[in-house]
């Protein structure tokens, strides 16, 4: 399958692809950027945020829902403008906000990444309809990839300190989750691949990036067996999302953070975003309904 770069940001440490309204958004974390990219036109926009982010999402009303180091606001990229919200106020976060998405009711599930003498002390939020916010789980320790199923009864989710995919029980109703299972767990020794972002495709299956993994995998959720393999050629692959008019083209983020100008050298697109077709369809982003 051909494996494109559409965009040759340059990303220190690019996150959180996400595809509403004909346009795919994504976060430059290190570099503090938000980038917009629209395929018909091959225009490429970028919105310097006040902080480090992590997450963008639609809101359905207009505008965005970000992230970060500076807890989640709303930001227009029409005006450029960026309106912190209260909850859950950012002098109480432990870390800053990394990977989130909304679930199937338009609520956001955002998570921190933070650790203290190797204990996770991150949390998972859920901000609901009226920006109050709640702790769904603590002792995060980088909060990673989150879907759902699309029956709205499973809830997926990587914890990238654990080094596993895990599955709950999700109540639509409440937004609630409980009863843990593992779907896939791998080592978390120096270097090994690492789960990050996710998204899940018409058929139930997981497609996840691989951190050191250099690929994007397609997972089965009930087995945990991987199905496919994308190779990507840069090293920290990031996250991934359907787009496109028939959400069949998969865009990919990747990061170039922390590598040597050596391995730079093999890695000419690290940092950029990359778009293949895996002969899978993604579903559409559900907006944040506050």
């Amino acid at each position: 399958m051909e494996l494109e770069v559409v965009w040759n940001a340059g990303a220190t440490l690019g996150e959180g692809p996400i595809w509403y309204n004909d346009h795919l958004h994504w976060i430059d974390i290190e570099q503090e950027l938000l980038h917009i990219f629209e395929p018909k036109s091959e225009e490429k926009q970028s919105f310097t945020l006040p902080g480090k982010g992590g997450t963008v999402v639609p809101r359905a009303s207009g505008g965005l829902i970000v992230a970060g180091a500076y807890g989640v606001a709303l930001f227009d990229p029409a005006t450029e403008r960026f309106t912190p919200l209260p909850n859950p106020p950012a002098e109480t976060l432990a870390g800053r906000f990394n990977d989130g998405k909304c679930d199937p009711q338009g609520r956001l599930w955002v998570g921190t990444m933070a650790s203290q003498d190797g204990v996770p002390t991150g949390s998972l939020y859920r901000l609901d309809h009226d920006f109050q916010c709640e702790i769904i789980q603590n002792g995060i320790g980088c909060s990673n990839g989150l879907t759902w199923s699309h029956d709205h009864t499973t809830f997926y989710y990587i914890d990238s300190f654990k080094n596993r995919i895990e599955a709950y029980d999700f109540d639509p109703d409440s937004g609630s989750i409980d009863n843990l299972r593992v779907v896939r767990e791998e080592p978390k020794e120096n270097e090994h691949p690492i789960f990050d972002g996710m998204t899940i495709d018409t058929e139930g299956r997981l497609w996840v990036a691989r951190w050191f993994g250099s690929c994007v995998q397609c997972i089965d959720p009930v087995s945990g067996k991987i199905l496919e393999t994308i190779e990507v050629p840069v090293r920290k692959v990031t996250a991934c999302w359907f787009g496109g008019d028939d959400l069949e083209d998969l865009y990919i983020t990747c990061a170039s953070v922390d590598e040597t100008e050596e391995q730079l050298k093999d890695q000419p697109h690290a940092g950029a975003l990359f778009r293949c077709r895996p002969g899978a369809k993604g579903i559409p982003a559900v907006p944040f309904a506050g």
